[in-house]
């Protein structure tokens, strides 16, 4: 049993259950239940045996994820087809989704004028993903003043590129709503990295929406850029965001600042940041404090009201908020594991309410092996218990 202070009160964390999902992997980015109670987890290949070998994993547990086994796969239904990172629940029960968190043809869609192009899925159930009955179709998307930029792999040419991230949500008054980050004209704010091969900008967090159920999104308003609230220069800006549904107009948005450049094992280490709306996104607060680093952040709006943020880098930890993400708790956690980037805990993992009161997480930590060291995935299952 572990204790969590909260601004007010304590949250006793009791842990049922801890399993291995799948050796040789990392950087979960999908964990689902099914109707049936099954769960679904995928997450990505750490280092791939040959060449051609696959780049993700997928597993299915039918005992609350105690153990984990490859996904069964037939004509008829294979699970692995609902493993979409993001996919979110609407208000009627039925699914919406990115099919992926990056343009369909990066080459020229973007530039001005022209709008860029992504996938969204549908589908009624997880069950009819699982079956092949998801929809996909074509959205445009209207960003204002897009520019290229570099992102963290400093050997990549600059490129046009909307990156929506975090879930969708469905607001009032028929609105889709979603969190994206770019490089927009006015973001001068510079990131100085060792080894760039052209000069950088740091992100801009940014809501788009939707009012024809996603068929176009556009710009709606900037929700954090470092034009407005200045970060330190190793930053790479306001990016990765998850955004929150809390009803009656309020959103609460949890963003990452600090990365890593690919190839240089350089971790920057900058906070995790907060910002709220109480009017729909069409404007935010200031961003706040939730952690003084991390990654990825993925947030859960528990049955009871709690809200869960899951992050890392350095290891993984969750924080709790009981008031909507206006204050939160010391970190609470799941592994601490600290050094260079692919070697440690990726930060990059997946949280699942498979019953009221009960939290999974889908993490992943380095493990012992008998040909040294790997990267593993794990699920752990908590029972909650909140105390005035």
């Amino acid at each position: 049993m572990s204790t969590v202070l909260m601004h007010t009160g304590t949250l006793e964390l009791e842990l049922q259950g801890e399993s291995t999902v799948a050796g040789n992997a990392w950087y979960a980015d999908s964990l689902l239940r099914f109707s049936d109670g099954s769960l679904l987890a995928r997450a990505q290949t750490w280092r791939k045996p040959t060449p051609d070998g696959a780049a993700t994993c997928q597993r299915v547990s039918w005992d609350q994820g105690d153990t984990w086994h490859p996904c069964p796969a037939s004509a008829a239904q294979d699970h692995g087809r609902a493993a979409i990172p993001f996919i979110g629940r609407r208000q009627d029960g039925s699914l919406i989704g990115w099919s992926g968190a990056w343009t369909i043809d990066r080459s020229g869609r973007g530039r001005p004028g022209r709008p860029d192009s992504q996938s969204i899925v549908r589908a009624p159930s997880l069950e009819a993903l699982a079956q092949g009955q998801g929809v996909t179709t074509e959205a445009a998307v209207h960003v204002p003043y897009l520019v290229p930029g570099t992102g963290d792999d400093l050997s990549e040419p600059p490129s046009y590129f909307v990156g929506n991230w975090g879930q969708m949500v469905e607001a009032e008054h028929g609105y889709l709503l979603q969190a994206a980050y770019s490089f927009l004209a006015y973001d001068r704010a510079p990131r100085l990295w060792q080894n760039q091969a052209a000069p950088a900008c740091q992100y801009r967090t940014y809501t788009l929406y939707s009012q024809d159920d996603g068929a176009s999104w556009h710009y709606l308003s900037t929700i954090a850029a470092s034009g407005l609230y200045p970060l330190p220069a190793q930053a790479e800006g306001f990016c990765e965001p998850d955004l929150l549904h809390l009803g009656a107009g309020r959103l609460l948005c949890v963003m990452r600042t600090g990365g890593n450049p690919a190839g240089t094992h350089m971790e920057r280490y900058t906070p995790l940041a907060a910002c709220h709306s109480e009017d729909g996104g069409l404007t935010w607060t200031s961003p706040a404090l939730v952690a003084p680093f991390g990654v990825s952040p993925i947030l859960l709006q528990m049955a009871d009201g709690l809200v869960v943020c899951l992050s890392g880098r350095p290891g993984f930890f969750l924080t709790f908020s009981a008031d909507g993400g206006r204050t939160w708790s010391p970190p609470h956690w799941l592994t601490e594991s600290h050094g260079a980037w692919g070697t440690c805990s990726s930060g990059y993992g997946r949280l699942i309410e498979p019953e009221p009161g009960v939290l999974g997480v889908a993490y992943d930590e380095p493990a012992a092996d008998g040909d040294g060291t790997q990267m593993t995935v794990k699920y752990r299952r908590y029972r909650l218990v909140r105390t005035p």
